[in-house]
């Protein structure tokens, strides 16, 4: 069974600039991003790494939950799969915040 397509959401500002506008209220990881524009967290993760290279968003690091390494060196937007001190997978994903 398919799913009927539905078109696309009519928007005023660009995706980014929706992106900008929610960060400017409140810190955010990429899930309460993709709940507040309606977008896969795929396509969110696209627009915050162009976003992050602009320098116009700030990356507060993932951290892992169970021995609290932070991944301070990590270049990409999206959730490490497993911590390499401890290899536990419950990690919290980054968080990120507009330039002031």
């Amino acid at each position: 069974m398919t799913r009927p397509e539905r078109p696309p959401a009519e928007r005023n500002i660009t995706i980014r600039q929706e992106i900008l506008a929610v960060l400017e209220e409140v810190e955010s990881n990429a899930s309460d991003l993709s709940k507040s524009v309606r977008l896969t967290e795929k396509e969110i993760y696209a627009h915050l790494d162009e976003l992050c290279k602009s320098g116009r968003v700030e990356t507060i690091p993932a951290a892992c939950n169970s021995c609290g390494y932070r991944f301070e060196d990590r270049r990409k937007a999206r959730k490490p799969g497993k911590c390499p001190r401890c290899k536990s997978t419950r990690i919290d994903p980054p968080r990120f915040r507009r330039k002031s």
